[in-house]
């Protein structure tokens, strides 16, 4: 299975990967080593789209507090609040993350 075309749900991709990986595994017991190394190659792709996902969503949580920097923000299920003058904590259903200015 080729990813060539960009997959921008991060719950597909990680389908995907999770796919590869067992093909992977699969292609790594037959000692097909060409296989394996084409299937690591997809696998490592979906993570790097994951990743692209969340830098993407971080930004915007980002550029939103460059405009709006001090107050509490309450968008769908996503909940913003300014700790310090330099940090930020973001609320979302399972998690929380601490943003701090470099």
């Amino acid at each position: 299975m080729e990813d060539d075309s960009k997959m921008r749900d991060p719950q597909a991709c990680k389908i995907a990967m999770d796919l590869h990986l067992a093909k992977f595994n699969y292609f790594m017991a037959k000692k097909d080593w060409k296989s394996a190394t084409t299937e690591l190659q997809y696998a490592l792709n979906s993570v790097i789209e994951i990743l692209d996902n969340a830098n993407r969503t971080l930004k915007k949580i980002a550029d939103r507090y460059q405009q709006d920097w001090g107050r509490v923000r309450v968008e769908g299920s996503i909940k913003t609040e300014k700790i310090s003058d330099d940090t930020v904590l973001v609320e979302y259903p399972g998690d929380k993350i601490v943003l701090r200015k470099v």
